[in-house]
């Protein structure tokens, strides 16, 4: 049995092996002051929001410029989706009524903020484990519900597009997480937490909200709330450099 042990564990050793000896050996690598995070994100409503909307999803990245050995100054972008709407219909009268159409209906957040953040993506090199950070920002977030008309051809895009409602609030967002290197000595893993306030109630759609009378007129009910939630950010940040020469 035990040489049939040693067969079976000794490419799971090698494979260790490479991969502790691929974190601790990365080619020397000159690092800027900037780093470049980007990831998907969760939205988990809170609060009176929670009773609107139950999810969102969608993706964000932003840019940290380093200003002391521990502080940097970080600027993020985020686009989170909460709903969408999908109906095949007629692109209008008489002759028109031959041709159908998609219609889609977005509800989504757009959201941008600046802040501080205490703890910076460590060198691999130098710091080959974990390594937390926390910030503030302070931003905006734009609450857009918007409807495209789309043909049968997907590849052509939307023909005609139009904002449904649209509501700007400003955000203030707490946030923590952790960078754990990767393979590669310029890029981590980045797995973080968010909280944002947004400072009034905002004025938003959801499905179901818009609805068409059988006159054909549409008939838009906003709703309107204080817009609280924590989002799970889960991607990578990736470090500015080049090989050392």
């Amino acid at each position: 049995m035990r040489p049939i042990v040693r067969r079976l564990l000794m490419p799971i050793l090698m494979g260790a092996s490479r991969l502790i000896g691929a974190q601790g050996a990365q080619d020397p690598v000159v690092l800027s002051r900037l780093s470049a995070p980007v990831a998907l994100q969760i939205g988990i409503p809170t609060g009176a929001f929670a009773e609107h909307v139950a999810i969102a999803g969608g993706f964000g990245g932003g840019l940290l410029l380093a200003v002391s050995p521990t502080i940097g100054l970080r600027g993020d972008l985020g686009f989170q989706s909460y709903g969408a709407e999908n109906r095949r219909v007629p692109l209008g009268s008489g002759a028109l009524s031959l041709v159908n159409v998609d219609v889609t209906t977005t509800n989504a957040i757009f959201s941008g903020a600046i802040g501080v953040q205490v703890g910076l993506p460590p060198s691999v090199q130098k710091k080959p484990y974990a390594t937390p950070y926390a910030g503030a920002q302070v931003g905006f977030g734009s609450f857009v519900t918007s409807t495209s008309v789309q043909g049968s051809n997907q590849d052509a895009g939307p023909f005609a597009s139009s904002t449904n409602l649209s509501d700007v609030a400003m955000a203030k967002t707490l946030y923590a997480g952790l960078y754990a290197p990767l393979r590669r000595s310029t890029t981590l893993l980045d797995i973080g937490l968010r909280r944002t306030w947004h400072g009034r109630a905002v004025r938003f759609l959801t499905q179901g909200d818009i609805t068409q009378l059988p006159s054909g007129e549409v008939v838009l009910r906003p709703r309107e709330s204080v817009a609280e939630l924590f989002t799970l950010t889960i991607g990578v940040t990736f470090r500015v450099g080049k090989p050392a020469n």
